[in-house]
C-alpha cells in the first residue's frame, strides 16, 4: 500500500507553493476491514449526478466544557516509530501524553480502517502504545475527508450524506481498536490547497458545503461507546486571505481549535522581527488563540517546529522561536502540543540538528519546564 500523503513544505507561505511529500509509515488493512470497505459506494458514484440528500444521523451535541477545565498542556510529538518516541521521552525526562499520526488516503478502506488501528506494522503499533497506558496516553489522528483523486463535487456529496457510512465505520474501527477516546484532526490544514482530499475550497459555496460535510462526519463517527474529541486545525497564515471565522463549522462540532505553526516563509532574519511578521498575518498564532478564547475552547499546536534555512526561508536553529511558542502555550488554555520532530515535509531538521533550540525546548517542556508543570 502506498501510504504517502501530501504535506505543505511548512505552513505560512505567502501564495501558491509546490507541495512536499511526507512519508506516513503504514501497512495494508486486515481482511475484516476490507470486507467493510464499501469502496463500491465511492467508485459507483464518480462522475454521476450527486444523489439526493439523506437525513443526517441522529446526534446530540455534548455538553460544553470550559476551556480552563481542559487546560492539560499535554506534551506530544510527531514521529514514526514507538522506539523513537520512547527515546524522545527519555531525553525529555517526562512521559509523553500524545502522539500525532496520519492516516492513509489511498481509498475508503484505508480511511475507514486506519493502518495504526487495523493492521499496524511492527514497531508502529500506536494502538498498543495507547492501550498500555490508556489513562495517560492519547492518539491524535489526522485524517483526510475523502480518498485521493476525489470528484470535483466531493464537498457537495459529503454535505448531502453520501459518505456517512464510511465515517460510521471509521469510528467503529477506532473504538474496536481501543482508540475510542482519540483526538481526531478532521481535514487538518483545511485552508491549504496542497491537500485536495480536505481543502476547504476556493468559493463561498464550496466552503459552506465543506462545513456541512465536516458536521456530518462528526455526527456519523460518534458511534456508541466512543468519546472522540474533534480538533479543527488550520494552517497558520493567510492561505487565500480567508480568516478562521469564515472557515469554522460551529461550536457544537469542535472540541479543540488548533493551528500548525512552522518557523518558515518569513523574510526577516532577526528572530523578533520574524515573530512580529508572523503575527501580522491573517490566522496568526495570536489570532487563533483569541478566536478560541472567545468561544471558550482549548487550543492545540498539533504540528510546530523550527525549519532549516534554505528555500523555505526557515529560521534554522532558533531558541527564540521555541521560547516564543512556549510563551504562547504557557499563557493559553492549551489542550496539547506536539513537536514535529522529523525532517520531512520540508522541515529539513529535527531537534537533534538544533543544539540551541533543543536546549530551549528541554528547558521549557522538560521535567522541570514551566509550560507543562511537573506532575501534570
Amino acid at each position: 500500500m502506498d501510504t504517502t500523503h501530501q504535506e505543505s513544505p511548512a505552513t505560512g507561505a505567502p501564495g501558491p507553493r509546490e507541495p512536499g511529500r511526507r512519508k506516513v509509515v503504514g501497512a495494508g488493512i486486515g481482511a475484516a476491514a476490507l470486507a467493510l470497505a464499501g469502496g463500491g459506494i465511492w467508485w459507483a458514484t464518480r462522475g454521476e449526478e450527486a444523489p439526493a440528500p439523506v437525513p443526517a444521523p441522529q446526534w446530540t451535541p455534548r455538553e460544553h466544557v470550559a476551556a480552563a477545565d481542559l487546560d492539560t498542556k499535554w506534551v506530544g510529538v510527531q514521529t514514526h516509530t514507538v522506539s523513537v518516541a520512547e527515546d524522545f521521552e527519555a531525553w525529555l525526562g517526562r512521559p509523553l501524553d500524545c502522539v500525532v499520526v496520519f492516516g492513509s488516503e489511498n481509498d475508503w478502506a484505508a480511511i475507514e480502517g486506519p493502518w495504526f488501528a487495523v493492521d499496524a506494522p511492527r514497531g508502529q503499533d500506536w494502538g498498543a502504545w495507547v492501550r498500555e497506558d490508556p489513562e495517560r496516553r492519547t492518539l491524535v489522528v489526522s485524517t483526510a475527508m475523502v480518498p485521493q483523486d476525489p470528484p470535483s463535487d466531493w464537498r457537495e456529496r459529503g454535505a448531502a450524506g453520501e459518505y456517512d457510512e464510511h465515517w460510521r465505520r471509521f469510528g467503529q474501527n477506532l473504538l474496536d481498536a481501543g482508540l475510542g477516546s482519540s483526538i481526531v484532526r478532521l481535514g487538518w490544514e483545511l485552508n491549504g490547497d496542497w491537500y485536495e482530499t480536505h481543502y476547504v475550497g476556493e468559493s463561498a459555496e464550496q466552503r459552506e458545503q465543506w462545513k456541512e460535510y465536516f458536521r456530518r462526519i462528526v455526527r456519523a463517527m460518534e458511534v456508541e461507546g466512543s468519546s472522540f474529541e474533534v480538533d479543527f486545525t488550520i494552517a497558520e497564515g493567510p492561505q487565500d486571505s480567508v480568516s478562521i471565522e469564515e472557515l469554522y463549522p460551529g461550536d457544537d462540532y469542535v472540541d479543540i481549535i488548533g493551528v500548525d505553526v512552522y518557523d518558515s516563509y518569513i523574510s526577516p532574519i532577526d528572530p523578533g522581527a520574524r515573530w512580529q511578521a508572523k503575527d501580522e498575518k491573517v490566522n496568526s498564532v495570536s489570532a487563533v488563540v483569541e478566536f478560541a478564547r472567545l468561544r471558550d475552547k482549548p487550543v492545540s499546536f498539533p504540528e510546530w517546529a523550527m525549519v532549516a534555512e534554505g528555500e523555505t526561508q526557515g529560521g534554522g536553529d532558533s531558541p527564540e522561536f521555541v521560547d516564543q511558542m512556549a510563551d504562547v502555550m504557557a499563557a493559553a488554555d492549551l489542550r496539547y502540543q506536539a513537536y514535529f520532530n522529523t525532517p520531512e515535509g520540508g522541515v529539513g531538521m529535527t531537534l537533534a540538528d538544533a543544539p540551541e533550540g533543543s536546549q530551549a525546548y528541554l528547558r521549557r517542556f522538560g521535567a522541570s519546564g514551566d509550560v507543562v508543570p511537573s506532575g501534570s
